[in-house]
């Protein structure tokens, strides 16, 4: 169990989140797939319809509803406020400890079990019209400038030294650097905007799209919800799920999402990609850059 604390005089986020999955696990096998679904995708369901929620989780409406009742509530909306609360709060660093005391559920290791699920969803992402597009976006683009801010931006170093593999012209900026500094400089007709951004999102990834945004640059999202924050500002959004269900979030199938991505910028600019990835082996055997 979680250790309770008080935000701002009410239970702890964690604490309500236990609540209702211990609830939940004692209801009926609709109710148990409910909590399971709930235990790692919350933050989406706190954006979802009650016929979307079921859609997800693969139950009935009307077992999300008496799902909502269970736990205490009049009904879905409220049960839905509820989540959004939660999630504006978020879980404090203290409260994540809890997953670390507690690495295992039921079903298994929870990060294990959660990433399992998440990378099974991406044979239907990649196979979405928001897939090609996005891929395409990159592909016309003159310039690629990925940018990310805190935990998000630790993906930056491997998007673009791969993406920098099949396309030339690939830079990114984090809050430090002096391109984060310069962007509101660049040419907005030249250059493509791709924001990695995954909770709890950055203040400073947030003002500085909304800066771009107002400069007019073309600007690509790679985020976990479409209600996601940055998709405010960006004309296309790439969902990726993440696991929170650990003591830091973990990012397998966003960082699986860019290769995959990654593969279809090369193959819808096959010449281009060889070319580029000939140049770079014949460097790297002048400089035998590898050990053997």
């Amino acid at each position: 169990m979680i250790q309770e604390q008080s935000v701002n005089g009410e239970q702890s986020a964690s604490r309500i989140l236990e609540t209702w999955w211990r609830t939940g696990r004692r209801g009926s096998d609709a109710h148990r797939l409910i909590v399971r679904y709930l235990e790692e995708h919350y933050r989406q369901a706190a954006f979802m319809t009650s016929a979307e929620l079921a859609a997800a989780v693969g139950v009935s409406q009307a077992s999300v509803s008496r799902f909502a009742s269970s736990l205490g509530y009049s009904g879905y909306a409220e049960w839905n406020k509820q989540m959004q609360q939660i999630i504006r709060r978020e879980l404090s660093a203290a409260e994540r400890l809890w997953f670390a005391a507690n690495p295992a559920s039921e079903e298994g290791d929870r990060v294990l079990q959660s990433e399992l699920r998440n990378l099974e969803q991406l044979d239907r992402v990649a196979r979405s019209d928001a897939f090609s597009q996005f891929a395409r976006l990159i592909v016309d683009a003159e310039r690629v400038l990925l940018v990310s801010a805190r935990a998000s931006a630790t993906l930056l170093p491997y998007a673009q030294y791969f993406l920098g593999k099949v396309r030339p012209h690939v830079y990114s900026a984090s809050p430090g650097t002096g391109l984060w500094d310069q962007l509101c400089c660049e040419d907005s007709h030249s250059s493509l905007i791709v924001a990695i951004a995954f909770p709890r999102y950055p203040k400073a990834l947030m003002d500085l799209l909304r800066q771009l945004n107002e400069r007019r640059f073309a600007i690509a999202a790679l985020t976990d919800h479409p209600a996601s924050p940055v998709s405010a500002y960006a004309r296309h959004t790439l969902v990726a799920p993440v696991t929170t269900a650990s003591l830091f979030d973990s990012y397998a199938a966003p960082i699986t999402l860019l290769n995959l991505l990654i593969r279809e910028v090369a193959r819808l600019s096959p010449d281009r990609s060889e070319e580029r990835l000939r140049m770079l082996e014949e460097n790297d055997q002048l400089t035998d850059a590898y050990y053997s």
